[in-house]
């Protein structure tokens, strides 16, 4: 997979997500960049989305627990690649996380949608290119 190597590009892209969360009703307590969640032991997803009233608390250890946490959002460069397809994927649906999006850092920033089901991650959407996921209206993600 080539990946689009320009400074910056990772965090555009964040805050783009965020914006368009907000522009869709969502709150700054539901929003969050680069919280970390205890699955076991702390990660820290790139953005995490959280149910209306219940913003991201802290549980067992210094990281939020997963109360009120709809959805899991990585961006994969390419440091991290292998941890964000396959070592937080395992440890966010062994945790009971119910959605998990990876975005790619590729030319079209494609965007793979997971919805948790009893055998582990599903895809609930096929690979589409960010901006076009960025046109249209969020997707449920209760």
């Amino acid at each position: 997979m080539a990946f689009v190597d320009i400074p910056g590009e990772h965090a555009l892209i964040v805050s783009r997500l965020a914006h368009w969360f907000y522009t869709h009703g969502f709150g700054p307590e539901q929003v969050t960049a680069d919280c970390g969640i205890d699955v076991g032991g702390g990660r820290q997803p790139d953005l995490t989305v959280w149910a209306k009233g219940k913003p991201p608390q802290r549980a067992r250890s210094s990281y939020p627990g997963l109360d009120g946490l709809l959805l899991a959002i990585e961006v994969v460069s390419p440091d991290s690649e292998t941890t964000d397809r396959v070592i937080k994927k395992a440890e966010y649906a062994a945790a009971g996380v119910a959605r998990y999006w990876i975005v790619e850092a590729d030319k079209g920033n494609t965007v793979t949608r997971y919805q948790l089901t009893a055998d582990g991650y599903q895809v609930e959407h096929e690979q589409q290119s960010l901006s076009w996921l960025l046109n249209g209206s969020v997707p449920d993600v209760a």
